[in-house]
């Protein structure tokens, strides 16, 4: 399939007299070639292959066509270009309500806008096919998140929503109240990314209240938001009532000594959950030192972060002691012990994902 379509590809390249769609149309081609995965189109503009082109609105219409030369492609990464919302994002939404092939799309980082994400909105109003949408940091705004969150209560296919870092002012939280609403009656959905939207503790209370008639949640970010103690003991009767969520990233919040024992206390009879990610939330050795606890007897969580607390010696000697036990493994925690005279410390470690 690749082979073929690189051939045709290229015999489109050499059909252009424009010298800019030339060179975005060999962009494609070496992309296309160099790839070992020949269902996914990755233009994404961080990519080396691409490091001296910025894809903009006049380049979605060769996108497209892409698309239409090759019905297998079932992945496209648009991410961390010049695509905006006058012109590329409705060209691509409009392509992309009739599509029948591709399930994933990601357009992070493109400043699409309000305009661009009203069109996205619109977009999934009709198609059936997509199954993840990347939208992080595309500057939509409130009216956006409100049209994605209505249009997702009768949307039965999309499964993963990354919404990371909306351009929000209001204090009134409108955009989570509606997700939380979507959230009770949407089943397909099983990855939600609601990063850096200013959630506060109101937020996390109407997230946590409608997810207890979701069955299908299993992944939310919420990190990055205004979560201090009680957002936390929200999130916590949440995990006791054993919902789906096997995935919970609280970083970058403010929960604290308190949040981090309310949600310890949670897992002592929560057996769902397999991946928590506190880092950075103000936490010192009296909340640590209870999940630590807690991980003694919880033993379906796998994975755990908390780099960017404050920890003390004490938090040391008790992730040193499920380290060694082997109730953690090394390449599952962000953290590893070292020894300086007769004092263990916890450096900072990497992650598998």
């Amino acid at each position: 399939m690749a082979a073929a379509f690189a051939e045709r590809w290229q015999s489109c390249a050499f059909q252009q007299t424009d010298y800019a769609k030339e060179k975005i149309y060999s962009a494609i081609l070496s992309v296309i070639v160099s790839s070992k995965r020949p269902h996914e189109l990755q233009l994404n503009g961080n990519q080396p292959l691409l490091k001296d082109i910025r894809l903009n609105d006049q380049d979605v219409a060769v996108v497209i066509r892409a698309l239409r030369e090759c019905s297998d492609i079932t992945l496209l990464n648009l991410s961390y270009n010049d695509i905006t919302g006058s012109d590329g994002a409705i060209l691509l939404s409009d392509a992309l309500q009739f599509n029948r092939t591709l399930k994933a799309i990601t357009l992070d980082g493109n400043p699409i806008g309000r305009k661009g994400g009203i069109q996205v909105a619109a977009m999934l109003q009709v198609n059936r096919t997509l199954t993840t949408l990347g939208l992080a940091r595309t500057d939509l705004d409130t009216d956006c998140i409100i049209a994605v969150a209505t249009v997702l209560h009768g949307n039965s296919t999309l499964e993963c929503v990354d919404l990371t870092r909306p351009l929000l002012h209001s204090k009134q939280e409108e955009p989570t109240i509606h997700i939380s609403k979507m959230l009770q009656v949407n089943f397909a959905l099983r990855e939600l990314h609601l990063s850096q939207h200013g959630m506060t503790d109101t937020g996390m209370e109407w997230i946590c209240r409608m997810l207890k008639g979701n069955s299908t949640l299993s992944h939310l970010d919420v990190s990055g938001n205004s979560l201090s103690r009680d957002g936390a003991g929200h999130m916590a009767q949440l995990l006791k009532s054993n919902s789906p969520l096997q995935v919970l990233d609280m970083s970058f919040n403010r929960i604290e000594d308190d949040g981090l024992v309310y949600l310890s206390d949670a897992l002592c009879t929560n057996y769902v959950l397999q991946r928590l990610n506190v880092c950075s939330n103000s936490a010192g050795d009296p909340g640590l030192c209870q999940l630590a606890n807690t991980l003694k007897r919880n033993t379906t969580i796998a994975t755990i972060l908390i780099w960017g607390n404050k920890i003390g010696e004490p938090t040391c000697n008790h992730f040193r002691s499920l380290l060694e036990t082997g109730r953690l493994k090394a390449t599952n925690i962000d953290v590893k012990p070292y020894v300086v005279d007769g004092i263990t410390c916890l450096a900072r470690s990497e992650v598998q994902c």
